[in-house]
Protein backbone atom coordinates (compact mmCIF):
# COMPACT_ATOMS: atom_id res chain seq x y z
CA UNK A 1 0.00 0.00 0.00
CA UNK A 2 1.29 4.04 -0.83
CA UNK A 3 2.31 5.92 1.76
CA UNK A 4 1.07 8.95 0.70
CA UNK A 5 1.64 12.42 2.84
CA UNK A 6 -0.93 15.17 1.35
CA UNK A 7 0.52 18.85 2.21
CA UNK A 8 -2.47 21.49 2.98
CA UNK A 9 -5.14 18.87 3.57
CA UNK A 10 -7.11 21.83 5.12
CA UNK A 11 -8.13 23.43 2.00
CA UNK A 12 -10.43 22.70 -1.20
CA UNK A 13 -8.27 20.19 -3.06
CA UNK A 14 -6.37 18.72 -0.13
CA UNK A 15 -9.98 18.07 2.03
CA UNK A 16 -11.37 16.31 -0.95
CA UNK A 17 -7.68 14.25 -1.78
CA UNK A 18 -7.31 13.24 1.22
CA UNK A 19 -10.30 11.21 1.73
CA UNK A 20 -10.64 9.98 -2.08
CA UNK A 21 -6.58 8.61 -1.81
CA UNK A 22 -7.73 6.95 1.88
CA UNK A 23 -9.60 4.51 -0.10
CA UNK A 24 -6.80 2.93 -1.55
CA UNK A 25 -3.78 4.27 0.09
CA UNK A 26 -2.45 4.70 3.16
CA UNK A 27 -3.00 8.98 3.74
CA UNK A 28 -1.47 11.33 6.10
CA UNK A 29 -1.99 14.70 6.33
CA UNK A 30 -0.60 18.19 7.77
CA UNK A 31 -1.62 21.58 7.43
CA UNK A 32 -1.91 24.66 9.64
CA UNK A 33 -4.83 23.68 11.49
CA UNK A 34 -6.71 20.62 13.65
CA UNK A 35 -5.45 18.33 15.70
CA UNK A 36 -2.81 16.23 15.82
CA UNK A 37 -3.09 13.08 15.95
CA UNK A 38 -1.25 9.77 14.44
CA UNK A 39 -2.72 10.56 10.75
CA UNK A 40 -2.19 14.57 10.76
CA UNK A 41 0.53 16.84 11.88
CA UNK A 42 -0.10 20.59 12.33
CA UNK A 43 2.15 22.50 10.50
CA UNK A 44 3.76 25.91 12.61
CA UNK A 45 3.32 28.77 9.96
CA UNK A 46 6.52 30.37 10.28
CA UNK A 47 9.13 27.33 10.83
CA UNK A 48 7.55 24.16 9.31
CA UNK A 49 9.28 20.99 9.97
CA UNK A 50 8.96 19.40 6.84
CA UNK A 51 12.09 17.10 7.59
CA UNK A 52 11.01 16.00 10.87
CA UNK A 53 7.56 14.74 9.52
CA UNK A 54 9.38 13.46 5.98
CA UNK A 55 11.79 11.60 8.18
CA UNK A 56 9.05 10.38 10.80
CA UNK A 57 6.56 9.31 7.87
CA UNK A 58 8.85 8.68 5.30
CA UNK A 59 6.10 8.51 2.37
CA UNK A 60 6.31 7.58 -1.06
CA UNK A 61 4.94 10.05 -2.51
CA UNK A 62 3.90 14.17 -1.11
CA UNK A 63 1.55 16.18 -2.44
CA UNK A 64 1.56 19.61 -2.18
CA UNK A 65 -1.69 21.36 -2.08
CA UNK A 66 -1.21 24.15 0.25
CA UNK A 67 0.28 27.88 -1.09
CA UNK A 68 -2.07 30.70 -1.72
CA UNK A 69 -5.00 30.83 -4.43
CA UNK A 70 -5.82 34.31 -4.92
CA UNK A 71 -5.19 36.07 -8.23
CA UNK A 72 -6.53 39.44 -6.96
CA UNK A 73 -4.64 38.97 -3.52
CA UNK A 74 -1.35 37.99 -5.61
CA UNK A 75 -1.09 41.78 -6.56
CA UNK A 76 -2.11 43.15 -3.35
CA UNK A 77 0.62 40.96 -1.48
CA UNK A 78 2.84 39.62 -3.95
CA UNK A 79 5.52 38.97 -1.09
CA UNK A 80 3.06 36.73 0.87
CA UNK A 81 2.32 35.51 -2.13
CA UNK A 82 5.40 34.49 -3.22
CA UNK A 83 6.19 32.59 0.02
CA UNK A 84 3.55 30.15 0.30
CA UNK A 85 3.76 29.17 -3.59
CA UNK A 86 7.51 29.58 -4.13
CA UNK A 87 9.57 29.96 -1.05
CA UNK A 88 7.49 26.75 0.72
CA UNK A 89 7.56 24.67 -2.44
CA UNK A 90 11.28 25.35 -2.19
CA UNK A 91 11.45 23.95 1.49
CA UNK A 92 9.40 21.11 1.07
CA UNK A 93 11.67 19.78 -1.91
CA UNK A 94 15.02 20.60 0.18
CA UNK A 95 12.84 18.76 2.82
CA UNK A 96 12.88 15.66 0.57
CA UNK A 97 16.83 16.25 -0.31
CA UNK A 98 17.96 16.24 3.10
CA UNK A 99 15.98 14.06 4.84
CA UNK A 100 17.27 10.96 2.45
CA UNK A 101 13.61 9.31 2.08
CA UNK A 102 12.76 8.08 -1.23
CA UNK A 103 9.96 10.27 -1.77
CA UNK A 104 8.03 11.23 -4.74
CA UNK A 105 6.64 15.22 -5.35
CA UNK A 106 3.94 16.02 -6.68
CA UNK A 107 3.17 20.22 -6.72
CA UNK A 108 -0.59 21.18 -7.31
CA UNK A 109 0.42 24.40 -10.00
CA UNK A 110 -1.95 26.24 -11.65
CA UNK A 111 -3.60 26.93 -15.64
CA UNK A 112 -2.55 29.98 -14.50
CA UNK A 113 0.96 29.81 -15.61
CA UNK A 114 -0.32 29.99 -19.51
CA UNK A 115 -1.79 33.69 -19.38
CA UNK A 116 -3.46 34.52 -22.40
CA UNK A 117 -2.15 31.15 -24.55
CA UNK A 118 -2.46 31.99 -28.18
CA UNK A 119 -3.92 28.91 -29.58
CA UNK A 120 -6.67 26.67 -28.12
CA UNK A 121 -6.28 23.77 -26.37
CA UNK A 122 -3.60 25.05 -25.05
CA UNK A 123 -0.76 22.00 -24.89
CA UNK A 124 1.96 21.77 -21.55
CA UNK A 125 4.76 23.28 -24.39
CA UNK A 126 3.09 26.79 -24.83
CA UNK A 127 4.96 29.36 -23.87
CA UNK A 128 4.69 30.06 -20.04
CA UNK A 129 3.06 34.00 -20.18
CA UNK A 130 1.52 34.87 -16.60
CA UNK A 131 -0.60 37.50 -16.24
CA UNK A 132 -0.31 37.95 -12.01
CA UNK A 133 2.12 37.71 -9.20
CA UNK A 134 0.07 34.11 -8.91
CA UNK A 135 0.86 33.11 -12.62
CA UNK A 136 4.28 34.26 -12.34
CA UNK A 137 4.85 32.15 -8.86
CA UNK A 138 2.86 28.81 -9.63
CA UNK A 139 5.63 29.26 -12.36
CA UNK A 140 8.65 29.89 -10.52
CA UNK A 141 7.77 26.65 -8.22
CA UNK A 142 7.63 24.69 -11.46
CA UNK A 143 11.25 25.81 -12.22
CA UNK A 144 12.00 24.66 -8.50
CA UNK A 145 10.36 21.53 -8.98
CA UNK A 146 12.83 21.11 -12.16
CA UNK A 147 16.01 21.90 -10.83
CA UNK A 148 15.58 19.50 -8.00
CA UNK A 149 14.93 17.08 -10.29
CA UNK A 150 17.60 17.58 -12.76
CA UNK A 151 19.99 18.86 -10.23
CA UNK A 152 19.57 16.52 -6.87
CA UNK A 153 17.21 13.58 -8.54
CA UNK A 154 13.96 14.31 -6.34
CA UNK A 155 11.65 12.72 -8.70
CA UNK A 156 8.74 15.64 -9.51
CA UNK A 157 5.51 16.27 -11.53
CA UNK A 158 3.77 19.76 -11.29
CA UNK A 159 -0.05 19.85 -12.11
CA UNK A 160 -1.03 22.70 -14.23
CA UNK A 161 -5.01 22.88 -12.96
CA UNK A 162 -7.58 24.49 -14.85
CA UNK A 163 -10.75 25.84 -12.88
CA UNK A 164 -11.44 23.17 -10.42
CA UNK A 165 -15.23 23.77 -9.12
CA UNK A 166 -17.19 21.71 -6.64
CA UNK A 167 -18.24 21.46 -2.97
CA UNK A 168 -16.33 23.42 -0.35
CA UNK A 169 -14.89 25.57 -2.40
CA UNK A 170 -16.13 29.13 -0.57
CA UNK A 171 -14.44 31.62 -3.34
CA UNK A 172 -14.26 32.10 -6.92
CA UNK A 173 -16.86 32.57 -9.36
CA UNK A 174 -19.62 30.13 -8.20
CA UNK A 175 -19.47 31.35 -5.10
CA UNK A 176 -19.30 34.46 -5.95
CA UNK A 177 -22.46 33.92 -7.60
CA UNK A 178 -23.92 32.20 -4.79
CA UNK A 179 -23.22 35.07 -2.43
CA UNK A 180 -24.77 37.72 -5.09
CA UNK A 181 -27.86 35.68 -5.13
CA UNK A 182 -28.38 34.90 -1.84
CA UNK A 183 -27.88 39.01 -0.73
CA UNK A 184 -30.60 40.56 -3.01
CA UNK A 185 -30.79 37.69 -6.08
CA UNK A 186 -28.68 40.87 -8.39
CA UNK A 187 -25.56 38.75 -9.84
CA UNK A 188 -23.28 41.13 -11.53
CA UNK A 189 -19.76 39.81 -12.48
CA UNK A 190 -16.57 41.10 -14.36
CA UNK A 191 -15.90 40.98 -18.04
CA UNK A 192 -18.79 40.12 -21.26
CA UNK A 193 -19.56 37.05 -19.89
CA UNK A 194 -17.94 35.55 -23.45
CA UNK A 195 -14.36 35.03 -21.64
CA UNK A 196 -14.32 30.80 -21.15
CA UNK A 197 -12.54 28.54 -18.80
CA UNK A 198 -12.03 25.07 -18.64
CA UNK A 199 -13.97 23.88 -15.48
CA UNK A 200 -12.87 20.00 -13.98
CA UNK A 201 -15.38 19.21 -11.19
CA UNK A 202 -13.23 18.08 -7.82
CA UNK A 203 -14.13 14.77 -8.19
CA UNK A 204 -12.80 14.32 -11.32
CA UNK A 205 -9.77 16.42 -10.23
CA UNK A 206 -8.98 13.83 -7.74
CA UNK A 207 -9.10 10.70 -10.22
CA UNK A 208 -6.69 12.46 -12.75
CA UNK A 209 -4.42 12.98 -9.46
CA UNK A 210 -4.97 9.38 -8.95
CA UNK A 211 -3.94 8.55 -12.52
CA UNK A 212 -1.03 10.50 -12.78
CA UNK A 213 -0.05 8.92 -9.15
CA UNK A 214 0.15 5.45 -10.91
CA UNK A 215 1.16 6.65 -14.32
CA UNK A 216 2.59 9.87 -14.34
CA UNK A 217 6.33 10.73 -15.54
CA UNK A 218 8.03 12.24 -12.19
CA UNK A 219 10.21 13.67 -14.29
CA UNK A 220 10.59 17.40 -13.66
CA UNK A 221 7.53 18.19 -16.27
CA UNK A 222 4.34 19.99 -15.91
CA UNK A 223 0.95 18.32 -17.02
CA UNK A 224 -2.53 19.97 -17.74
CA UNK A 225 -5.34 18.86 -15.49
CA UNK A 226 -9.15 19.70 -16.72
CA UNK A 227 -11.96 18.77 -18.89
CA UNK A 228 -10.41 19.58 -22.33
CA UNK A 229 -14.04 20.82 -23.03
CA UNK A 230 -14.66 24.84 -22.34
CA UNK A 231 -17.70 26.75 -21.30
CA UNK A 232 -18.19 30.47 -21.22
CA UNK A 233 -18.55 32.48 -18.26
CA UNK A 234 -22.10 33.29 -19.48
CA UNK A 235 -23.35 29.91 -19.37
CA UNK A 236 -21.75 28.38 -16.63
CA UNK A 237 -23.18 31.34 -14.35
CA UNK A 238 -26.87 30.57 -16.61
CA UNK A 239 -26.56 26.64 -15.25
CA UNK A 240 -25.32 27.22 -11.40
CA UNK A 241 -28.56 29.92 -11.29
CA UNK A 242 -30.55 27.56 -12.98
CA UNK A 243 -30.17 25.53 -9.98
CA UNK A 244 -30.62 28.14 -7.00
CA UNK A 245 -33.34 29.69 -8.80
CA UNK A 246 -35.29 29.57 -12.32
CA UNK A 247 -35.52 33.56 -12.21
CA UNK A 248 -32.46 34.65 -11.58
CA UNK A 249 -30.64 36.28 -13.73
CA UNK A 250 -26.73 37.52 -14.21
CA UNK A 251 -25.44 40.66 -15.76
CA UNK A 252 -21.85 41.48 -16.86
CA UNK A 253 -19.98 44.79 -16.30
CA UNK A 254 -18.00 44.95 -19.53
CA UNK A 255 -15.02 45.78 -17.27
CA UNK A 256 -12.21 43.46 -17.08
CA UNK A 257 -10.22 42.25 -13.68
CA UNK A 258 -6.68 42.27 -13.58
CA UNK A 259 -5.11 38.65 -14.43
CA UNK A 260 -8.12 37.33 -15.77
CA UNK A 261 -7.17 35.39 -19.22
CA UNK A 262 -10.07 35.67 -22.10
CA UNK A 263 -9.97 32.02 -22.99
CA UNK A 264 -8.54 28.63 -21.69
CA UNK A 265 -9.27 25.05 -22.63
CA UNK A 266 -6.45 22.57 -21.98
CA UNK A 267 -5.16 19.85 -24.03
CA UNK A 268 -5.40 16.91 -21.83
CA UNK A 269 -3.67 14.25 -24.53
CA UNK A 270 -0.63 13.70 -22.04
CA UNK A 271 -3.26 13.15 -18.83
CA UNK A 272 -5.83 11.12 -21.08
CA UNK A 273 -2.45 8.84 -21.55
CA UNK A 274 -2.15 7.51 -17.99
CA UNK A 275 -5.70 6.20 -18.22
CA UNK A 276 -8.09 9.53 -17.44
CA UNK A 277 -11.37 10.54 -18.75
CA UNK A 278 -13.92 12.95 -17.13
CA UNK A 279 -16.82 11.74 -15.84
CA UNK A 280 -18.34 14.88 -14.81
CA UNK A 281 -19.58 17.52 -17.80
CA UNK A 282 -20.66 21.01 -16.52
CA UNK A 283 -24.12 20.42 -15.80
CA UNK A 284 -23.40 17.48 -13.49
CA UNK A 285 -20.88 19.07 -11.84
CA UNK A 286 -22.96 22.51 -11.22
CA UNK A 287 -25.76 20.34 -9.92
CA UNK A 288 -24.18 18.96 -7.04
CA UNK A 289 -22.55 22.31 -6.74
CA UNK A 290 -25.75 23.86 -6.40
CA UNK A 291 -27.26 21.74 -3.60
CA UNK A 292 -24.09 21.71 -1.47
CA UNK A 293 -24.45 25.61 -1.83
CA UNK A 294 -28.26 25.82 -1.01
CA UNK A 295 -27.10 23.85 1.96
CA UNK A 296 -25.13 26.51 3.04
CA UNK A 297 -27.64 28.76 2.88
Amino acid sequence: MTRILVVGAGGFIGSHLSTFLAAKHEVFTCSLSGQGTARHRVLDPDAPDFVGILSELRPDICINCSGAANVSASFLSPLRDFDLNVARVVQLLDAIRTSGVDTRFMHLSSAAIYGNPAVQPVAESALAAPLSPYGHHKRLAELACAEYTRLFSVPTLSLRIFSAYGPRLRKQIFWDIFQKWKANGHVELFGTGAESRDFIFIADLCRAIQCLLEAGTFDGRGVNVGSGRSVTIRDSAALLLANLSPTAEVHFSGNERKGDPEQWCADIVQLRSCGFEPEYDISAGLKETAQWLKEQA
